[in-house]
C-alpha cells in the first residue's frame, strides 16, 4: 500500500508533522532521527533545517520511497535504512531530536520503542511522537467507518481501547517510564479539503491498511461492489463540495534528562 499511502495519507499526516517540527525548533547544527519514517514525511521536511537526518523504517518499500523522495528533493543529508524501531541501529546519545509520527503507536512493544528513542538521544535531547486520538474525535475517521459499514453492515465498529496511545494519560506514562521528563501530550486537530466526491472516496479508501487487508481478502469484484455502495453513501450524506473533514491526534513530547 506504499504508493496509495504516499498519494492519499501523506498530505494529512504532513499537517500533523508540521506541528511537531515547529514545536521542535530545529537548528542547523542538529542531528535528527526519524523512526518509522514511512515515505519520509518528516525526514524530508526536517532535512533543510538540520545538519543531518537518519530515517529508519521496517518496510523495504517505504525505505525505497523515502530514498527516492530525498533524492528528488536534492536532500543529501538524509540517510535511510531498513530496520526495527524497537532495536535502533544507532549508538547511545547520537541525536539532538527524535521523531516518530504515527509509527511508534503501532509497535508490538511500545515501551521498548520509547526506551530506544530515549536511548539514542543526547542528554537534553527531545522526542516528538504522534498517535491518533479515539475515532469519535475525528470526523474524517467517522466518515470512513460509516461508509464502510454501509457497504458491509456486519463490520464491527472500532472500540475505544484504553491500552493504546489514544489514551493521553497512558501516552504520557509510557514516555515517562521510558526515561523522558517534562512530558506533555496535547491534542492537535487538522483538516483536509476534498474537492469533490471522487477525491473523498479516494482519500477514505486508499492508503488505509485495514481497508487494504479487506480488499485482498474479498477480491476485486466484491471490493468494487462495496466501493460503489460507499460512494453512494458518501454522496448522499456528505457535501456540498469542496468539503473539509478533520482528524485529531495526540502529540507527545518529552526531554531526555541531563
Amino acid at each position: 500500500m506504499a504508493e496509495s499511502y504516499v498519494n492519499t495519507a501523506m498530505p494529512l499526516l504532513g499537517l500533523f508533522s508540521d506541528v511537531a517540527i515547529e514545536r521542535a525548533g530545529i537548528g542547523p547544527d542538529m542531528r535528527v532521527v526519524d523512526v518509522a519514517t514511512g515515505p519520509g514525511t518528516v525526514a524530508c521536511r526536517v532535512a533543510p533545517r538540520a545538519a543531518s537526518v537518519d530515517a529508519i523504517d521496517f518496510s523495504s518499500e517505504m525505505v525505497a520511497r523515502c530514498r527516492a523522495r530525498a533524492d528528488a528533493l536534492g536532500l543529501h543529508n538524509v540517510t535511510v535504512v531498513q530496520g526495527d524501531g524497537q532495536s535502533l541501529p544507532y549508538a547511545d546519545a547520537s541525536f539532538d531530536l527524535g521523531f516518530s509520527m504515527f509509527g511508534l503507536m503501532f509497535f508490538p512493544d511500545r515501551p521498548r520503542g520509547f526506551r530506544e528513542l530515549c536511548r539514542v538521544l543526547r542528554l537534553g535531547g527531545r522526542a516528538f511522537v504522534t498517535s491518533w486520538a479515539s475515532v469519535e474525535k475525528s470526523p474524517l475517521m467517522l466518515a470512513r467507518i460509516a461508509a464502510f459499514k454501509a457497504a458491509d453492515p456486519s463490520a464491527l465498529s472500532p472500540q475505544k481501547n484504553v491500552m493504546t496511545l489514544e489514551d493521553p494519560a497512558l501516552f504520557a506514562r509510557e514516555m515517562e517510564a521510558a526515561g523522558f521528563v517534562d512530558v506533555v501530550v496535547e491534542p492537535v486537530h487538522r483538516e483536509r479539503q476534498f474537492r469533490d466526491l471522487d477525491e473523498l472516496c479516494e482519500g477514505l479508501a486508499r492508503g488505509n491498511a485495514p481497508f487494504e487487508l479487506v480488499r485482498r481478502e474479498i477480491g476485486e469484484p466484491e471490493w468494487s461492489r462495496r466501493m460503489g455502495v460507499m460512494r453512494d453513501y458518501l454522496g448522499n450524506n456528505y457535501g456540498p463540495f469542496p468539503l473539509r473533514l478533520g482528524s485529531t491526534a495526540y502529540l507527545g513530547q518529552g526531554r531526555k534528562p541531563g
